[in-house]
């Protein structure tokens, strides 16, 4: 039975890394076919809209200071590592767990990559009502975002 948790826990995080991957591809995407600060409406609430963000969550904290950045990576690593160490330790059989450590690690990942390799993170989906905008964030946040959502109905 230990042998085909560990191989569902393999395959969530086999998961976790697709995820990253996706995020990544798409960003990709979305570097080389999208001017910076640039809008392009997909809808009448959904833009594109290519921007750099150096803070975190909604932009917070993104004056651009090195410590950030830093400060930034080094939470971001501490938070995998802990979902990572939770997720192995773990012997629950409720999915609605591993989904959403799998979603957070996943996520965390796409960012954490952009963070080390570009310096900010790339974001580009703005949703909007009328000239009311909500946050510029990526793939990788709605990850996060779901997977936080999870693990709060998990513990309800």
């Amino acid at each position: 039975m230990k042998n085909s948790t560990n191989t569902l826990k393999i395959s969530w995080l086999s998961l976790a890394f697709m995820i990253a991957i996706i995020d990544n591809v798409v960003k990709q995407v979305i570097m080389h076919n999208i001017i910076l600060k640039e809008t392009y409406q997909l809808t009448s609430f959904l833009n594109l809209f290519y921007c750099h963000n150096y803070g975190i969550a909604f932009s917070f904290l993104s004056d651009g200071n090195k410590w950030q950045h830093w400060l930034f990576i080094i939470i971001t690593i501490i938070i995998i590592i802990t979902l990572l160490v939770s997720m192995y330790y773990s012997n629950n059989v409720n999915n609605m767990i591993y989904i959403s450590y799998t979603f957070i690690i996943g996520g965390a990942l796409g960012n954490l990559f952009d963070r080390f390799y570009h310096g900010f993170v790339v974001d580009f989906i703005d949703f909007h009502i009328q000239k009311f905008h909500f946050a510029t964030f990526n793939i990788a946040d709605c990850f996060i975002f779901i997977g936080l959502i999870f693990f709060v109905l998990n513990e309800c």
